[in-house]
Formats: structure tokens, C-alpha cells, sequence
């Protein structure tokens, strides 16, 4: 039996391997530059990052979940995501997802407030696990909103002092 990290590399390896592949062909078959296939490449995946889900930051307005159990039962209550869709999008695996979201129900029963901001988190920011999913969302919005800590502790419902040491945290992590 094949276990996760091992199909994922497996996939990584093949997924590598089919842009290679297609590299070439688009060259010889259009008689395309190198330059003109890397850019063609690189609009193609800009394309596909519009392609994001975003999650509207007033999710957070609650004290019962952490970042990540808000963003399942968000996902999952909100946009009918089924838990393999939501562990794809957020690059878990299906059964962390079922965990997290069923954790979630156990402590908020209801749904959700979802209001209209002008803050919403892409889906692809969580993709990545080199951070937590608290670093991630922290990271996003100090470095692309540039809002002070303050702020960013009221938009997550958490607090100032916990929302500094996250962010030095991941900092430090993408050093």
C-alpha cells in the first residue's frame, strides 16, 4: 500500500515530468522558442492562480474554532465542498479534513456568520505546509494588506501579542 508522502512525491515526479514533455512538444510541434513556451507557461499558471477560492475574512469572528476547523466547516457548510475536494484545494489529506470538520461541529453547531468584506483569503496561500495555517493567514495579510497587528488580531478574532509571535514565527520559517 502506497502511503501519502509517497504518492505525493509520485505525483510531483509525473506532474514535473508531463511539463517537460509538453515543453518540448509545444516547441517542436509550433515551432515555438524556449522563451515563448516559458512565457506561455507562466500566463497558463497565472491563468489558473485567478482560479482561487477566496474565503471572506469575517469567517473568523469566532471564539470556539481555530483557523483551520473555520475553513473546513466554511468550506464544507458554505460552498458544499465534498472532504476530498476541501483536502485537495488545501493540499491535506481527506481524513485530516473529516477530523477537523467533525472537531468543528462538536464545538459550533451553527453555521458560520459570512458577511461581505473587502478581505478575502486565496485558497492557494493554505496550499503550502511549510507554515501552519495561522502563519499563512497572518503572513497574507501583514505582507499583502500591510495592516499592523492590531488589525489583523481583530479580523481573526484573536489576540495582538499571539498575532506578533505567529508571524515572527512564520518569518523566521521562510528564512
Amino acid at each position: 500500500m502506497v502511503n501519502f508522502s509517497e504518492k505525493k512525491e509520485f505525483l510531483g515526479k509525473n506532474l514535473r515530468d508531463f511539463k517537460k514533455r509538453f515543453a518540448i512538444r509545444l516547441r517542436d510541434e509550433y515551432k515555438l522558442s524556449y522563451d515563448e513556451v516559458e512565457d506561455l507557461l507562466k500566463k497558463t499558471e497565472k491563468t489558473l492562480k485567478k482560479r482561487d477560492i477566496l474565503i471572506p475574512i469575517s469567517i473568523f469572528q469566532n471564539k470556539e474554532l481555530s483557523a483551520f476547523e473555520t475553513i473546513c466547516k466554511y468550506l464544507k457548510e458554505e460552498l458544499n465542498f465534498s472532504y476530498h475536494k476541501i483536502a485537495f484545494i488545501l493540499n491535506r489529506d481527506d481524513r485530516t479534513i473529516w477530523a477537523s470538520y467533525n472537531e468543528a461541529l462538536q464545538k459550533r453547531k451553527e453555521r458560520l456568520l459570512v458577511k461581505k468584506s473587502e478581505i478575502s483569503i486565496p485558497h492557494s496561500i493554505l496550499k503550502e505546509r511549510k507554515l501552519s495555517v495561522l502563519e499563512s493567514l497572518v503572513s497574507y495579510l501583514k505582507n499583502n494588506y500591510d495592516l499592523r497587528f492590531s488589525e489583523i488580531a481583530t479580523l481573526l478574532n484573536k489576540d495582538e501579542r499571539n498575532i506578533w509571535t505567529v508571524y515572527h514565527r512564520a518569518k523566521k520559517k521562510n528564512e
